[in-house]
């Protein structure tokens, strides 16, 4: 959503495989979990600077590249070249704001 925002976007349609977040996000279910609603508080914030946002729940067996790209990523043997696009998240992004750089060519 964030690289979305910065890419001035104005209608986002993302797709989760957890029923629970889907149903947080959309006001079915209340989030109670503390990490939870800080998480459910920043797509709030950032779903305001959409025209139109919609987060669609895909069951994981239903998410064929979802899964071949989660089973791609974990079955990676060293000598093998594949690419996959990963990001690897050391902390809770429910911190600080991080900077996002977009660099068009």
């Amino acid at each position: 959503m964030r690289l979305a925002k910065e890419m001035e976007v104005k209608d986002l349609k993302a797709k989760s495989d957890s029923q629970l977040v889907t149903s947080q996000v959309s006001g079915v279910f209340q989030a109670k979990d503390p990490q939870l609603v800080k998480y459910l508080e920043q797509v709030k914030d950032l779903f305001e600077h959409f025209s139109n946002f919609e987060l669609i729940y895909v069951p994981r067996e239903q998410n064929a590249r979802a899964d071949l790209l989660s089973k791609l990523a974990s079955t990676k043997k060293p000598g093998n070249n594949r690419t996959v696009i990963q990001e690897t998240i050391t902390k809770p992004s429910t911190g600080d704001p991080g900077v996002w750089m977009i660099v068009e060519n």
